[in-house]
């Protein structure tokens, strides 16, 4: 993989990272982008504080980090942070080594703290103190604003006022704390989700159906729904009680829209119905992605997108997330900036990004690979490749209640090819998904798919004397408190253990949950080639494909 040793120059092209080192060594990886969007809140006015600037994400040196182009498309602030949301009221909170940044335009740093902190609405965000778990607001600069004194604060609107609660009660306040409103919503046996525009929708704790009231309390839907989102400018996304056996299938139903009176205005009709933003949201159906008004009527003038995700307009620019590509466009659909599919490394070699979808749940973005030196491997690897990254996924349909999201990236040392598949496997209802990751490591020259075994000597003792290093790290990491493993009889390594590697190093690593708890990820053990050279077989076409 590519560090910061041996890293030349990197030019940050989306979901696509076109990374050009030494000639011996080159990277490209393919990462997704649905994580773009952000904790957005849906403001009292319902339209974003527009900015020239537009939010990318894009994987440097391994890891996945947030920058922001302008309009044009050119990278204004490099991807250097953790994670980052939108610019707003001409700032934008990124994260960067667990501390919260506050950014201008240029990239300049004007605030960073440890407590947590929502987006800039009308110069103000909320922020919530690591030790009180109050919250309160501060400007830009840092300066405490409000005092974390509340238990709930909402966003600062137009009007220069916010929601807020303090001691089991609601208050609209403006900013300098004064109390302009005090509501009579205290029904502390539902949840609540209060918005901005001053709604609260509710759970009720019984039936776990949910419903709307405003913060007077006033009934505007029964609690008689499987969901209720409030989607801004007075209008509701709603979903239709289901069945007690099929709860966990809400997520996947389609919404209608109800007004702030309660009133229906559409049949349920619209998949992953996105808020709306500058008057607009964004629905799918089982093959495209489409803008909507706040009718619900389509806008005829921008162009559907093709594949599941969310359309969202940003002054009159609009981000499109779909299938775990980014993209943004004018909102007569002119292209400003996209994501590439492909890229070259420096041995040459190009990598194009295909994209494999049988059902709307499936997506599946895998390799194909051009300008290797005999055509006949080429097609032999490209077929391979095609295979390894689509046939199980070929086998889910719509019924399976399944989301499966897979990528890729690839890395050159020398003649050895390595491809990274990596995915998140989610069934409807689950707790959580399934992560995985695999490696396949490709001569470039031969076609020839490497296995572990490829590494060492054959009846040498390589997995008895492997499994001795991983067993002595999990023993030393159990007693350090550094790590918890599950019980086991001290057998970890196998032949078909999973593994990947660099020119000086060897890392065995495991599968979720397979060795330790789900938190824990893909447990990782790193071994020098030096400290088992005698167990490798440095006259194998393996060993010589990334050292020769």
């Amino acid at each position: 993989m590519i560090t910061k040793n041996n890293l030349k120059k990197t030019a940050i092209v989306g979901t696509l990272c076109f990374t050009v080192a030494f000639s011996n060594v080159s990277s490209v990886n393919l990462v997704s982008a649905s994580t773009i969007n952000t904790e957005s809140t849906v403001t009292a006015n319902n339209t974003s504080e527009s900015s020239s600037l537009y939010l990318i994400h894009t994987t440097v040196d391994g890891k996945e980090l947030y920058g922001f182009i302008d309009g044009t498309g050119a990278v204004v602030v490099k991807p250097i942070y953790t994670w980052a949301r939108n610019f707003s009221s001409g700032v934008a909170v990124v994260n960067q080594n667990d501390k919260y940044l506050v950014i201008n335009t240029k990239g300049e740093v004007l605030y960073t703290t440890t407590n947590y902190l929502n987006d800039f609405h009308n110069g103000l965000a909320s922020f919530t103190d690591n030790t009180t778990y109050k919250s309160g607001y501060i400007n830009p600069q840092g300066k405490v604003v409000l005092k974390a004194v509340y238990n709930y604060t909402g966003n600062f609107g137009k009007d220069n006022t916010a929601i807020v609660s303090k001691s089991g009660k609601y208050y609209r306040i403006n900013k300098q704390g004064k109390i302009l409103k005090t509501y009579s919503l205290t029904n502390k046996n539902y949840y609540y989700n209060i918005t901005d525009d001053g709604y609260a929708i509710y759970t009720n704790p019984k039936t776990y159906l949910s419903g709307v009231v405003d913060l007077n309390g006033k009934t505007i839907l029964k609690a008689n729904y499987g969901e209720v989102t409030y989607l801004g400018n007075g209008l509701f996304g709603v979903k239709k009680k289901l069945a007690a056996d099929e709860g966990y299938l809400v997520s996947i139903k389609p919404s209608a829209l109800f007004n702030k009176s309660g009133k229906q205005l559409t049949s349920f009709k619209y998949y992953d119905l996105s808020v709306y933003n500058n008057n607009y949201a964004s629905y799918t159906d089982s093959k495209y992605t489409y803008l909507i008004d706040t009718t619900g009527n389509i806008v005829s003038s921008f162009p559907k997108q093709e594949g599941r995700g969310t359309l969202t307009v940003q002054g009159d620019v609009v981000q499109a997330d779909i299938d775990n590509t980014l993209s943004y466009l004018k909102l007569d659909g002119t292209v400003i900036w996209k994501n590439p599919t492909t890229t070259t490394l420096s041995s040459g070699v190009i990598v194009d990004s295909l994209k494999f979808k049988p059902n709307k749940y499936v997506t599946v973005y895998y390799p194909q690979l051009s300008g290797l030196s005999d055509a006949t491997v080429q097609k032999q690897v490209n077929d391979k490749l095609v295979s390894l990254f689509t046939d199980n996924a070929k086998k889910v349909t719509d019924k399976d209640g399944l989301t499966i999201d897979d990528s890729f990236s690839v890395d050159q040392i020398k003649d050895l090819l390595i491809v990274s598949k990596t995915g998140y496997d989610y069934y409807f209802g689950a707790a959580h998904g399934t992560p995985f990751r695999l490696y396949y490591f490709i001569d470039a020259k031969t076609g020839v798919f490497y296995e572990f075994k490829d590494l060492f000597l054959k009846d040498s003792s390589y997995i008895k004397t492997l499994n001795n290093i991983v067993s002595k790290e999990i023993k030393k990491q159990i007693k350090d408190g550094t790590g918890y493993y599950f019980d086991s009889n001290g057998s970890y390594v196998t032949g078909n253990q999973f593994f990947y590697l660099n020119a000086d190093t060897l890392t065995l690593y495991f599968d979720s949950t397979s060795i330790a708890p789900y938190a824990a990820g893909f447990p990782e053990f790193k071994v020098p080639f030096s400290s088992i050279d005698s167990l490798i077989n440095k006259d194998g076409a393996f060993w010589k494909s990334f050292h020769e």
